[in-house]
């Protein structure tokens, strides 16, 4: 990968130096002003007009600048002013003042199919700049927009370098994915470029230095414009672009050291020895517990200060006739855990065009080579192995240091050393497109957008021994090759015109798309040899029996037909109608074909005469809307019946084996669209001359026709626990949401404050009660046959459900006369008889809680002086529960939290902590091990410094910011466990802590420079 850096560098810098090669012998000098002010223009751009030579003002908006001769004609520009363009005229000294613009300087959002004024924004739309997307260090951009936008909850699962986040927009609005829909560049992105399984992170192609701006859109009025695909909420990525001017070099760089934010309080040995001797088990003990030494295993297998760097490098421009960016970029993590590193590399190509008067084709291209190293899940193993066993130990025979068997979870350290596990991709996303503008006001556009990825997996694990439970007796290997393929079509006309007193916006367009994925796996035993170089399927015995081989594939298609219009009049009264009619091969010829309309009014109250004329109001917009959106994420094949080829038998007198099929499950030829029916009311508001800046909005969001497996009623003879997919379910979601700003400049002083929350409340309303299926969904599989989710009817998706304990039992006298499960005693946990019958059994268990947060916030501050800034970034949940499934699995005596020292014992009659044992019914699902999920955590603290002009003058340079920053470095909440903002894939299962990959805490240093 080295190499690839270096090369694209040198290629990089060839192109720029020799986009310098002009004569320039004819020197100008000058000052650029405001026109009204007077004030000096800093940062202004002055090119030579058909050429890139050009230069920008400093900060008195003076300026220098050597040109090709005295006919030469300069071009002045400045954001949010009219340009000018000035002949030389054998001048060599040249003052101007340019004009405000004021149309430029009206705020444009991007939409879906395009963009419109802000003022004329009728939905509930957030946007987050670019440069907000760099202050955490991550491969995902998605993880910057943790505590940046109401209604947004970005989740970490995993600590993992690369891992996926889950992303929750506005709850969570069906049984299947969850996950919104992301748009780069005009390209939609259902889930990972080069991953199969739809969970991988989807934006993780992206280098965020090359994001210009981001917009989540979060209501039918805005998402509806998207059809069967925006149920769960858009989030569009619009990356950077050249720029009238010289042409402009950036380059970035940081580089940080991770560490554990928060280990897990373990038994040390001691603790460890005595609370086994509590247990009174014949096998192993009694210890002596003052001679039994200690093993830290977090300490063993996570690293401490693991880099993580990235550098960008980027150069674009622009003139008359065209446009160009592009950026290169290096990521680099190496994982706490050893053997989980991940390497990025990405690059980034904008480029538009205009060919011919009106008519301009453009490229935006995005590709990124990655390696992913996947260590071995030895989180859970260092969390349960015994803390009294060493790591390593001498061999008899040879007096070498070898790994010793550990007892509990067996030894971390050696699958570390025993697994050799790697993946790596290539994935591309990109956007070709012709646009002719013709008669006035309206234009045509075509587009092909595609992202193709592909990726392989080699994991190859030698024969050893450890112990007689952690072993491998013949060396192995695996192989697994993805291909994935997206490609849409996508044709719109579009008309915005402004005549006198109204404003239309205007876009019609017909889309096709294909998606096609394919999987194909190997994998072979005994090995000829252990070294890297035999690690292939061939290098095998090749014996058969040893051999497997699966291949799949899956595809469908979409075809779509769209409408929107924006409608203003007189700056006051706005309008917007959305159509779209999408069509999925998902679905059977009797509903193929959804349709998806949303309406949406907007009223600029501070446009009318009767609004008070008072100078700590600004403006004031009212809105509405209500639209219907889709969902199809489900598999192409869940409407045809299917059959299971793996399946054989034994006939004959040579007893010959013979394949076989059999019935596998039910389809459901009526499958059709899932739709959410969402109503939003908002306002925004500014006050204090801009100062104060806010945006509220409450919705209901209700999802019917949810489609969803559940077991069919006993008569339709499709056997025991087989599963159709159903439309049965509905789901509501509302909740209210606000966001409020104030910055300020006091000379050299300025600030910023921001606050933002969101609460919403999930209910499902239906489950399959009228068709007779099963009317529960039991989910949350602990990993040891106990299950602790459910979804019913009147309750939250995937609440936790079991027994209510409510203290322990004390005496014997006690228990007789307490309803209590079979073989309990005193000491054991006290479980709530909740039906109140005498008798307690499965009828008791309640709903315990839930992990759909009642409140999520975020607040931030920035302060500045002069070159200096400090700035605070604050993000947090409130009324969430997590069920600590780490500490309720027991197969056997592992190592327990410190919460387990205050047990119950006869000397210390405990009503809160059961007596010591090793499983057993007080591991039962319940309450006693469900936590409370709220936290607040500092998230980013930055300080910087950015040169003042006369530093960079001397150096060339426009800017340099230098910083050090914090990431992750505190974070108050009661859970116990590495963190709690964790995320489940599946909203069926709840937030359960089964022992995860860690959060890591990041101190971090960086520069940015600006030619």
């Amino acid at each position: 990968m080295r190499h690839f850096t270096k090369l694209f560098i040198v290629i990089i810098a060839m192109v720029f130096t020799s986009s310098y090669v002009d004569a320039q012998d004819f020197k100008i000098s000058g000052t650029i002003l405001d026109s009204e002010t007077r004030e000096p223009l800093i940062g202004a751009t002055i090119i030579e007009k058909g050429t890139t030579n050009g230069t920008v003002t400093d900060l008195d908006g003076n300026y220098q600048l050597m040109v090709s001769g005295s006919e030469a004609v300069l071009v002045f520009t400045y954001v949010g002013y009219k340009s000018k363009e000035i002949r030389v005229n054998n001048q060599s000294v040249i003052n101007t003042s340019l004009d405000i613009d004021f149309s430029e300087l009206e705020e444009v959002v991007v939409v879906g199919y395009g963009s419109v004024r802000k003022s004329d924004l009728t939905g509930a739309v957030a946007s987050v700049k670019g440069e907000d997307l760099l202050k955490v260090p991550n491969a995902s951009p998605v993880q910057a927009l943790q505590g940046k936008v109401s209604g947004l909850q970005v989740l970490s699962p995993s600590g993992d370098p690369g891992a996926t986040p889950v992303v929750r927009l506005r709850g969570v609005t069906t049984l299947n994915n969850n996950n919104p829909l992301f748009v780069v560049d005009g390209v939609i992105i259902e889930k990972g470029v080069s991953d199969n399984s739809g969970s991988g992170t989807p934006l993780d192609f992206l280098n965020a230095n090359d994001i210009e701006s981001v917009e989540v859109l979060k209501d039918a009025s805005a998402t509806a414009i998207f059809g069967s695909r925006g149920s769960n909420g858009v989030i569009i990525i619009t990356t950077k672009r050249g720029v009238q001017g010289a042409p402009r070099i950036n380059f970035s760089a940081e580089l940080g050291w991770q560490r554990v934010a928060n280990k897990i309080d373990l038994m040390n040995g001691q603790e460890f020895g005595q609370y086994v001797n509590d247990i009174d088990l014949t096998e192993p003990g009694p210890y002596n517990v003052d001679q039994l030494p200690t093993t830290d295993w977090q300490d063993e297998i996570y690293n401490d200060y693991a880099p993580i760097q990235s550098y960008s490098f980027s150069f674009g421009g622009a003139n008359e006739k065209v446009d160009y960016y592009f950026g290169l970029g290096y990521f680099g993590q190496e994982g706490i855990l050893p053997k989980s590193g991940l390497e990025r590399i990405t690059t980034k190509i904008n480029t538009n065009y205009e060919i011919a008067k009106n008519l301009d084709i453009g490229l935006s291209l995005s590709v990124a080579l990655k390696e992913k190293q996947n260590s071995p899940g030895v989180v859970n193993t260092a969390l349960r192995a015994w803390p009294i066993d060493a790591p390593y130990t001498t061999d008899p025979v040879t007096g070498e240091q070898i790994f010793a068997e550990v007892q509990g979870g067996g030894n971390a350290l050696a699958a570390i050393e025993y697994t050799n596990n790697v993946n790596k991709s290539i994935e591309s996303v990109g956007n070709v497109f012709a646009q002719y503008a013709f008669l006035d006001g309206f234009s045509v556009k075509s587009s092909l957008q595609f992202s193709l990825g592909m990726s392989k997996n080699k994991s190859f694990t030698p024969e050893y021994f450890v112990a007689p439970l952690q072993q491998n007796e013949t060396s192995d290997i695996s192989q697994e090759y993805n291909d994935n393929s997206f490609i849409l079509w996508e044709n719109t006309i579009s008309y915005v015109k402004e005549i006198g007193i109204h404003r239309f916006n205007t876009v019609a367009g017909y889309t096709t798309q294909r998606v096609k994925s394919e999987f194909l796996s190997g994998s072979a035993q005994n090995l000829l040899r252990d070294g890297e170089s035999f690690w292939y399927i061939d290098a095998s015995d090749g014996d058969p029996l040893l051999q497997d081989v699966s291949n799949n594939a899956s595809h469908s298609a979409i075809q779509s037909y769209l409408f929107r219009f924006n409608y203003s009049l007189m700056d006051k009264y706005l309008f917007t109608a959305t159509y779209r009619r999408d069509g999925s091969s998902k679905f059977g010829p009797n509903n193929r074909y959804g349709v998806f309309p949303s309406l949406a009014l907007g009223w600029n109250l501070s446009e009318e005469a009767f609004f008070p004329d008072v100078s700590f109001l600004g403006n004031m917009k009212l809105r509405a809307s209500w639209g219907i959106v889709g969902n199809d994420k489900i598999s192409y094949d869940a409407q045809f019946p299917q059959i299971d080829q793996d399946f054989g038998a034994v006939f004959g007198q040579n007893e010959q084996y013979v394949s076989g099929a059999a019935y596998a499950t039910g389809g459901n030829p009526n499958l059709k669209w899932e739709e959410t029916v969402q109503f939003d009311v908002g306002l925004n508001f500014d006050m204090f001359s801009g100062r104060l800046v806010s945006e509220m909005d409450y919705y209901v969001k209700t999802t019917n026709d949810i489609l969803v497996n559940l077991e069919p009623i006993g008569y339709s003879g499709l056997g025991a626990f087989q599963q159709i997919v159903y439309n049965v379910a509905s789901v509501e979601n509302k909740g209210f949401e606000f966001s409020l700003n104030w910055q300020d400049d006091i000379g050299n002083f300025n600030y910023k404050l921001g606050f933002l929350g969101s609460t919403v409340k999930n209910t499902v309303l239906e489950l399959g009660q009228d068709i007779g299926v099963d009317s529960l969904i039991v989910a949350g599989d602990l990993g040891n046959g106990q299950q602790v989710s459910r979804t019913a009817v009147g309750q939250p998706i995937g609440f936790f459900y079991g027994y209510d304990a409510i203290g322990v039992f004390q005496t014997q006298q006690q228990v007789d006369a307490t309803p209590h499960l079979f073989g309990q005693t005193v000491g054991d946990l006290i479980y709530r008889d909740a039906n109140e019958d005498g008798i307690l059994d499965g009828d008791d268990r309640i709903m315990l809680g839930n992990s759909i947060p009642g409140l999520v916030y975020g607040f931030n501050t920035e302060v500045g002086y002069k070159g200096f800034r400090v700035g605070l970034d604050f993000q947090g949940q409130t009324g969430v529960d997590i069920y600590n499934g780490k500490q309720a699995v027991r197969f056997s005596l592992l190592n327990y939290e410190t919460r387990f020292l205050d047990h119950w014992t006869p000397s210390n009659p405990s009503n809160e902590n059961f007596r010591a044992v090793s499983g057993g019914t007080n591991y039962t699902p319940s309450n006693y091990f469900i936590e409370d999920g709220s936290y607040l955590r500092l998230r980013t603290v930055t300080l910087s410094y950015s040169f003042q002009q006369a530093v960079l003058n001397s150096v060339g340079a426009q800017s340099l910011k230098v910083y050090v920053r914090g990431t992750n470095l505190f974070t108050k909440t009661q859970f116990s466990g590495y963190s709690p903002d964790l995320g489940a894939s599946s909203a069926l299962d709840g937030v359960i802590d089964k022992g995860v990959y860690p959060i890591t805490k990041v101190y971090s240093v960086g520069l940015n420079l600006t030619f």
